[in-house]
C-alpha cells in the first residue's frame, strides 16, 4: 500500500513564497516599463514582481527643457503613479528632456524618481547625457526651414525616418546605431535611484544615523 503524501499547509506555502513586490510606473510607455522591471528584478532577485503602468500628468510641457523642468516631471509622475495605485510598494517616474550646455549645444537627458510608499522616501537620479545632432537641435528650436518646433521624439522620427521611436530604441538608439537602446539607457538610472533602498539593514543612507566612530590607528609592529 502506497503512503499518501501530505500537502504543505497554506501557512508553510505562504512562508515559502514571499509576497510580490508591487511597482507602479507613471507611464504606459513599454520602454519605461521594461526598464523598471529589469532594474527591480536585478535589485530584488528573490521577490516576485508585479509592475503596472498608469498614464499620469507630468505637470511639465510635452517637451521638458532644462534640469529643473525635467526633474519636476519625474517627481510628479512618481507621485501621480502612487495615487493611481495606492497598494504599490514603489512608484517610479521617468521624464526625458533636453538641456542647454556650453557652446550652444543641446543634450538629451532623463531623470528617474522612485518613491517608496511605506515611508514616502524619494530617490532621484539621472541618466547619462548625450549631444544631439545639429538638425535635431534645429527642429527642437523651431529653426529648421519648413517645420515648427518639434518634441525630441518627433524630431528623431523625422531625422532618422522612424515611427514612434520613443517607444522603441529612442534617440539614444538612433545616435549610437543600436549600441545603447532606450530601455538600457533608462535602466541604469533606475538602478542608481534604487541604491538607498538596498541598504535598509545597514542604515547607510540614513541621514539621522550617528556617524560611525573612526577606526583605531594600527598598532606599530614591535
Amino acid at each position: 500500500q502506497k503512503e499518501k503524501k501530505s500537502l504543505p499547509s497554506p501557512r508553510r506555502m505562504a512562508e515559502a513564497e514571499p509576497a510580490p513586490l508591487r511597482i507602479v510606473v507613471g507611464s504606459k510607455n513599454p520602454v519605461k516599463l521594461a526598464a523598471v522591471r529589469q532594474a527591480f528584478f536585478r535589485a530584488f532577485p528573490d521577490r516576485p514582481l508585479v509592475c503596472v503602468g498608469h498614464d499620469v500628468p507630468s505637470g511639465v510641457p510635452d517637451q521638458p527643457w532644462g534640469r529643473d523642468e525635467t526633474r519636476k516631471g519625474a517627481l510628479q509622475r512618481a507621485r501621480g503613479a502612487l495615487l493611481a495605485e495606492t497598494g504599490a510598494d514603489y512608484a517610479v517616474g521617468i521624464e526625458g528632456g533636453v538641456e542647454d550646455w556650453a557652446y550652444g549645444c543641446l543634450r538629451s537627458v532623463a531623470y528617474v524618481a522612485i518613491r517608496r510608499s511605506r515611508d514616502v522616501y524619494m530617490s532621484v537620479e539621472q541618466t547619462a547625457s548625450f549631444k544631439l545632432p545639429p538638425r535635431v537641435e534645429r527642429l527642437l528650436l523651431g529653426k529648421e526651414p519648413g517645420h515648427g518646433k518639434l518634441e525630441l521624439g518627433a524630431a528623431c522620427d523625422l531625422v532618422f525616418n522612424e515611427t514612434n521611436s520613443k517607444q522603441r530604441g529612442g534617440t539614444v538608439g538612433a545616435v549610437t546605431r543600436g549600441l545603447l537602446d532606450r530601455t538600457a539607457y533608462y535602466e541604469h538610472a533606475v538602478v542608481c535611484a534604487l541604491a538607498p533602498f538596498l541598504h535598509d539593514d545597514s542604515g547607510l543612507y540614513d541621514s539621522a544615523a550617528a556617524a560611525a566612530p573612526p577606526a583605531p590607528a594600527p598598532v606599530p609592529a614591535p
